[in-house]
């Protein structure tokens, strides 16, 4: 067997829990900003669409017909995907997942120092340390299938975000 301390349960616990808050945010950043890609491509699609249904109204020829009905035709499968995929709500649930994560992430920190500093026991530290368990399972329940994401899914994301300089990235479990 292999001998494993409260102190490195809490360890790995908090490093999952940074892990897994890390994933949450990136994705929901992810799929926002897909959100507004998408309604920005819809919104300059139909624009075209205007302009060119607007020029073949005043005659000037069946090119710009073709042309709105074909803009049309890429802003419908557009919206189609944007009902389909729904990158808002997504994002509006791995945000939620991910701020929940926030305080059990600064509750485990907190615990892990009072441990360290010796201002709890092992006893109460092993009650908290289950509480925390207790919630991060109902956490992870109540969450939506759409927010359940696995930290190793956005690892690469979070590679490209360092490269940015935008967020540490997250590294698979």
């Amino acid at each position: 067997m292999f001998n494993l301390t409260l102190h490195d349960h809490l360890h790995l616990t908090f490093g999952e829990v940074i892990q897994r808050h890390n994933a949450h945010t990136l994705k929901a950043q992810s799929h926002a900003r897909w959100g507004r890609r998408l309604r920005a491509g819809e919104a300059l699609l139909m624009g075209g669409v205007t302009i060119a249904a607007a020029g073949a109204a005043y005659g000037h020829g069946q090119v710009l017909a073709i042309v709105a009905a074909s803009m049309a035709g890429v802003a419908l499968l557009v919206l189609l995907v944007q009902l389909t995929f729904d990158f808002d709500a997504s994002a509006r649930a791995h945000a939620a997942c991910g701020a929940h994560l926030w305080g059990v992430r600064e509750r485990y920190r907190s615990l892990l120092s009072d441990l360290h500093e010796g201002a709890i026991g092992v006893a109460d530290a092993r009650v908290r340390r289950d509480q925390l368990m207790d919630e991060l399972r109902a956490i992870y329940e109540t969450s939506s299938e759409i927010a359940l994401v696995d930290p190793g899914d956005v690892a690469e994301e979070g590679a490209q975000g360092v490269r940015d300089g935008r967020l540490a990235g997250v590294s698979p479990p």
